[in-house]
């Protein structure tokens, strides 16, 4: 991981001829605006009225401004007291997905040992739009989402301290997987059954990187980082199935919301159609609950003989079903996020483990 670099910053002149940082003042003077009304915008939003707050926000980002400085708070009160994880799903994901409460776990040991307390905020998206938690009270962020592109300069221009998880963007510390790895050790385990086909359950794919894979799957494993785990993972299962000389044709994929991975059963059953008679049929998928989900329907087709499944994460429930799959240490990529946070440590990509059971 590299270090934040030296990230442009809005500028206006000083006294002395000099650069200063934009100030609330500076903004409303632009937009012909009372300070108030900026400081509203930001901070007090239901003040104003929508369409007034919309062309404040729009306008002060053109200028280069992302909102009052949450860095100076911090120092005022003598460094990190209170640590925010803006996560993609709501609350109730979050508390019952095993992934997400281990990560939290991780998390929260190292704050519980500094005396650093966790703010959540939930249901952003998973395409998260940042501008309102950027504005949280806490001190520093850990950005469990996916960062949109088009909102990749707000990230690196922020003044808290900011550390992504799963997600990357050029010059901010992330904490992830080598999800590209495990995807491909799944795909070539499942791929060593020799299947006809290989049915695969998939997060949401990033549409330029699925058609920048589609397009060259040679390079599948050679690509520079990918900003998403769901990219990150197609390209692994791509790249597995183009070493085995396996026909991407003879790939079916089913993208699923993991906010409901158990909505794959549904799913799996809409593609009976398309397997023939005598089929030998692979199934992968990007979380254990979605395998899970998908097991007892592919499982009751007469004609169809599944003669590999393998999951994504290695929760407790897999372990139960006996299903191959790969394992990830969430809690400590919670505890590697939250130290790079607090001591500015840049971590490796955590390594994954194929699990080998029955399936």
């Amino acid at each position: 991981m590299r270090a934040p670099p030296e990230t442009p910053v809005a500028e206006a002149a000083s006294p002395g001829g000099g650069a200063r940082r934009l100030t609330l003042l500076d903004v409303a003077q632009a937009l012909g605006v009372s300070r108030t009304t900026v400081s509203n915008a930001f901070n007090r939003p239901d003040r104003i009225s929508a369409a007034l707050r919309e062309r404040i926000i729009s306008e002060s980002r053109a200028l280069g401004y992302f909102g009052p400085d949450p860095a100076a708070r911090a120092m005022r009160r003598g460094g990190v007291h209170e640590v925010a994880v803006i996560f993609h799903h709501d609350l109730v994901f979050a508390l019952n997905d095993p992934p997400s409460i281990e990560f939290l776990r991780g998390v929260a040991k190292v704050l519980d040992a500094r005396g650093v307390s966790l703010q959540l905020v939930p249901y952003m998206g998973r395409r998260v739009d940042l501008a309102a938690a950027f504005q949280t009270t806490a001190d520093a962020l850990i950005v469990h989402a996916e960062v949109d592109p088009g909102i990749a300069p707000e990230v690196q221009a922020m003044r808290k301290p900011i550390v992504l998880v799963d997600a990357y963007v050029s010059g901010v510390t992330s904490v992830g997987n080598r999800d590209r790895e495990g995807a491909a050790a799944a795909m070539a385990h499942a791929l060593a059954a020799r299947p006809d086909r290989v049915l695969l359950l998939s997060f949401p794919v990033d549409p330029q990187a699925w058609a920048r894979v589609q397009a060259d799957p040679a390079s599948a494993a050679a690509l520079p980082r990918l900003p998403y785990v769901p990219s990150e993972r197609m390209a692994g299962y791509v790249a597995a199935a183009h070493r085995a000389g396996f026909a991407l044709d003879r790939l079916i994929w089913i993208e699923l919301d993991d906010s409901h991975p158990e909505a794959a059963a549904e799913r799996v059953a809409e593609i009976r159609g398309q397997l023939p008679a005598g089929c030998r049929l692979a199934v992968v998928a990007m979380s254990d609950r979605m395998a899970l989900s998908a097991r007892p329907v592919v499982e009751s087709w007469p004609e169809v003989q599944v003669v590999a499944q393998v999951g994504f994460d290695d929760i407790e429930a897999a372990a139960l079903a006996g299903l191959t799959t790969v394992r990830q240490d969430a809690r400590l990529k919670g505890e590697r996020a939250a130290e790079a946070l607090l001591d500015g440590t840049l971590p490796e990509l955590l390594p994954v483990e194929l699990v080998l059971r029955r399936t």
